[in-house]
């Protein structure tokens, strides 16, 4: 297979729970089955081995010899592209913008504001906010509904 359709089915079965058990992994460094049942709330340790026997089928986790299960290859399928990795972390993509946004508001501020304000000031001011409010309920949005 071409990396064209490993990706192309890598996107078709990172779905659902199988997606949830893949970036609960991504966040820890190893877990046991039993771990990632409890975790996720699973019924049975057995439907958290189907979903880590798929994501091992599709050579994304490996298994060591304690039994416990690790990422080996990081993909960007589904839900997962709307986040970020930082070490351990996976963050909302938008919590960037709104991080430039801001910047882009205090430093306006300290350097360009003028008193009283003109129109274009408070044009600036309420353009800037309304966009910091707009990109903080997407990143809100987003963190609820995590894959995991």
């Amino acid at each position: 297979m071409d990396s064209e359709s490993d990706r192309e089915t890598i996107a078709k079965l990172l779905k659902g729970r199988t997606m949830s058990v893949y970036a609960l992994l991504l966040t820890k460094e190893k877990m046991g089955v039993r771990d990632i049942q409890r975790a996720l709330g699973f019924s049975s340790p057995s439907l958290a081995l189907h979903h880590l026997t798929k994501l091992a089928e599709l050579d994304l986790v490996e298994k060591d010899v304690h039994g416990e299960y690790s990422v080996i290859k990081t993909v960007r399928a589904g839900s997962l592209s709307l986040f970020v990795k930082i070490g351990k972390v996976l963050l909302p993509r938008f919590l960037f913008l709104i991080t430039l946004f801001s910047a882009m508001l205090v430093l306006y501020m300290l350097f360009f504001f003028s008193w009283p304000p003109s129109g274009g000031d408070i044009m600036y001011l309420a353009l800037s906010i309304i966009a910091i409010i707009l990109i903080l309920h997407e990143s809100r949005r987003m963190w609820l509904l995590k894959p995991f």
